[in-house]
């Protein structure tokens, strides 16, 4: 083990700028952007489905209103219910291709059939009506609310660009509809210039009149609302990336801090404090034999066997509330009390050296039942002053762990094999955990050792062996 061994932990205020440049641009690493991008595609699918069966349901209502409350009835009356089944069945074809993954531009497509459709359907005389009112009549109605939906299911794809060509799809057929009518013969459109309040009262009632601002306002509305949404579905995309990339890198957190500790970095502002020097539980384990064994081995069954003993140390580690701070091959080192000081962190070292010890048996009798050779570990623990801050530069910053105790840790450990032992732990652990007075049965099967002469150190030290 290296003098003052320093362990990075990712500083808090770096991660929120870097989530604050994400929510502008996305993730940055190419492989979290292509899953992040085929999440939203899969959730972008899973909305055209569900849009296309909200839009069904809504015409299927509008279709029963329809039946309940149009006068006509024959051909007439087929007509209205044929064109408003239509959209019904245009609705069913969207949600097939939305559910089948085929033609990716289908959306696009059927917004723009919609929308001609759906102009031409409220504007275009009823061919089988009895009575035939005038061509400029139906823009006086309240059809064009119809285009709302068309909005509502291009929103719930979550996309932005739906949205806009909706807009611009809907505007356009509604504006082709307008004109053809305004250009017919007798459409009138404005009143004469120079008339009177009778006069211009007597055009606005008059049945071929198409007023030029009720259009302008329909538009002119319809397009806001659709680049409003569109601007909300583009920041609720940004806001979901953000937390999708808050909850990877709190997911990298816990990888290699408690859940206890991931909590902390995550919530404060300055989650790792200013510089000090505070006392830690420290423990050092390392697989005992294990470079002679991985010389006779594959090196694909190496790491196999390797990924499989940290896993297992890892959670014992989480177990007790410590910090994961470095795997060093077939080593790990772990702290106890960082980066806040608790009532029992000599206890937790010490508990987390039996449950680790307690999970290796339990993995080779695993392994015995498989034909493999059980695997021996030492484990060192030691309690005493570190110092924590941050050090490096400022394109660069690490929080680092340094000092004595942690050398001792791992010089506690290499004593394992002159003892025979398989943990040894220093007379200020034990001390502590006695103060501390949370569970002494930890303390049960160690035995005083005596001053020992560590080396590097040349004034010994009490130990317990076990």
């Amino acid at each position: 083990m290296p003098e003052g061994v320093q362990v990075d932990y990712p500083p808090a205020r770096r991660a929120r700028e870097q989530l604050t440049v994400m929510g502008r641009q996305g993730p940055t690493d190419p492989g979290a952007r292509a899953r992040f991008d085929a999440a939203f595609a899969r959730e972008e699918r899973r909305g055209l489905m569900l849009a296309t069966a909200a839009r069904s349901a809504a015409v299927a209502v509008i279709i029963g209103w329809l039946a309940a409350a149009n006068p006509e009835r024959g051909r007439a009356y087929a007509w209205v219910l044929g064109t408003a089944t239509f959209f019904l069945v245009t609705g069913v074809l969207q949600f097939w291709f939305s559910y089948r993954r085929v033609m990716p531009a289908a959306p696009y497509v059927f917004a723009l059939v919609d929308s001609v459709v759906l102009a031409a359907v409220v504007l275009a005389p009823n061919p089988f009506a009895t009575i035939q009112v005038p061509v400029a009549l139906p823009l006086r109605y309240a059809t064009f609310l119809y285009f709302f939906l068309l909005l509502m299911q291009a929103a719930f794809s979550f996309r932005s660009r739906l949205l806009l060509w909706t807009g611009l799809c809907g505007a356009g057929a509604w504006t082709l509809g307008f004109l053809w009518i305004v250009n017919r013969p007798g459409t009138v459109t404005r009143p004469a210039i120079g008339s009177d309040i009778t006069s211009i009262l007597a055009t606005y009632l008059d049945p071929n009149y198409a007023s030029k601002l009720k259009w302008e306002n329909e538009v002119i509305v319809f397009l806001l609302v659709s680049a409003g949404l569109a601007l909300l579905v583009r920041r609720s995309r940004a806001l979901v990336a953000e937390r999708a990339e808050a909850e990877r890198e709190r997911g990298n957190l816990s990888r290699y801090f408690s859940p206890k500790i991931v909590d902390v970095l995550a919530e404060r502002d300055e989650p790792l404090g200013r510089v000090r020097r505070q006392a830690v539980g420290v423990l050092f384990a390392d697989l005992v034999g294990f470079t002679t064994m991985a010389e006779d081995m594959p090196p694909e069954e190496v790491m196999a066997m390797l990924r499989a003993f940290h896993a297992r140390m890892e959670d014992e580690v989480f177990r007790h509330s410590g910090c994961l701070e470095k795997f060093i091959g077939d080593a790990l080192l772990a702290t106890f009390g960082v980066p806040d000081v608790g009532t029992h962190d000599a206890t937790d070292a010490l508990a987390c050296a039996r449950g680790m010890l307690a999970a290796l048996a339990a993995w080779n009798r695993e392994r015995e039942a498989e034909g493999l050779s059980p695997l021996r570990m030492g484990v060192g623990v030691h309690y005493g002053q570190v110092v924590l801050g941050d050090i490096g530069s400022r394109r660069s910053m690490a929080f680092a762990t340094v000092g004595d105790t942690i050398n001792v840790a791992s010089r506690l450990q290499s004593l394992t094999r002159d003892l025979k032992a398989t943990i040894v732990v220093s007379g200020a652990l034990v001390a502590e955990v006695t103060r501390e007075a949370v569970d002494l049965s930890l303390l049960e099967g160690l035995t005083k050792q005596g001053p020992q002469v560590l080396r590097g150190h040349q004034a010994s030290i009490e130990v317990w062996a076990g």
